[in-house]
């Protein structure tokens, strides 16, 4: 047994991807009239409609496409607990965590928890590249500073860490408007430090082509050495290059406005059955933060 969903669901599933009844037949083995007939059960159960009938092809109604994403987490979820029946001891904790996150957050989380006894597989990469592996079953809970999509995910508040603009210079600009002829290192489409910075901006009528040259980088490393080497300015949370200020190697940008107070979460698909077994994950990554 692979599947503890409904058939019915399932079988929605398949017609949202197939776009047809025909197809969706073809794809699980049974007969048209048979698909059609478990939606029209599903559709008398439930009290709602589900498909709108275009010729031969189908569209989701509104009510039907919120399903089809609750089962989507719902059949990852339940892979996930048929995976421990079948095991004699419950599996790693497979957590994720953006590459800020893993600089500066994960290595002293994952000292504490591990003395903890906790059994763990740590995936490091950026928000959006995260969520998609939540979505696709990889992943039970990521540590992220980006936003996230509400409708898939659920979220552990763990606090917020100051985000501030880097320089190799003493005395920086002072204004944004200042800042345009500098070269801007930024990180990777997709990452939160990044999504954060043109969120800003944008709030402040400017975008990144505004700058004279920028540099994309997924690194945090990386681009901190070249700030270091006096190329360019940065933005990103503080607490990667505390001990870079403190040296007087890097300084922050005096921008009105900052540091920035960004949030940072927990996050797991929605209707989780684990979503308890992360509170000890979740109360020590506060503590750490101070709160």
């Amino acid at each position: 047994m692979e599947n503890l969903l409904d058939h019915r669901l399932t079988t929605l599933m398949v017609v949202a991807q197939t776009g047809s009844l025909t197809a969706a037949a073809q794809q699980l083995f049974i007969t048209q009239p048979a698909v059609s007939q478990q939606l029209a059960s599903l559709e008398a159960d439930l009290d709602v409609p589900l498909l709108v009938h275009h010729g031969r092809r189908v569209k989701l109604t509104p009510a039907a496409t919120e399903l089809v994403a609750y089962a989507k987490r719902l059949g990852q979820d339940n892979q996930a607990v048929l995976k421990r029946l079948r095991l004699a001891q419950t599996p790693p904790l497979r957590l994720g965590a953006t590459r800020s996150l893993g600089a500066f957050l994960l290595p002293q989380l994952l000292a504490k928890v591990i003395a903890a006894g906790y059994q763990l597989e740590v995936t490091i990469e950026n928000t959006a590249v995260l969520s998609q592996q939540l979505l696709a079953g990889q992943l039970d809970a990521a540590l992220i500073e980006g936003n996230y999509s509400r409708q898939d995910f659920a979220a552990a508040p763990l606090g917020s860490a100051p985000f501030i603009g880097v320089t190799a210079q003493a005395e920086a600009p002072a204004t944004l408007p200042a800042l345009f002829d500098q070269l801007l290192i930024v990180r990777e489409a997709g990452s939160g430090t990044r999504e954060i910075l043109t969120t800003w901006l944008a709030a402040h009528n400017a975008q990144l082509s505004d700058f004279r040259q920028t540099l994309a980088l997924s690194s945090p490393t990386a681009i901190i050495e070249l700030l270091k080497q006096g190329v360019g300015i940065s933005f990103m949370y503080r607490a990667l290059v505390a001990n870079e200020l403190a040296r007087g190697d890097l300084f922050e940008l005096p921008l009105a406005g900052f540091p920035l107070e960004h949030p940072l979460n927990l996050i797991y698909l929605k209707e989780s059955s684990f979503a308890a077994e992360f509170s000890p994950l979740v109360a020590t990554a506060r503590e750490m933060l101070g709160n």
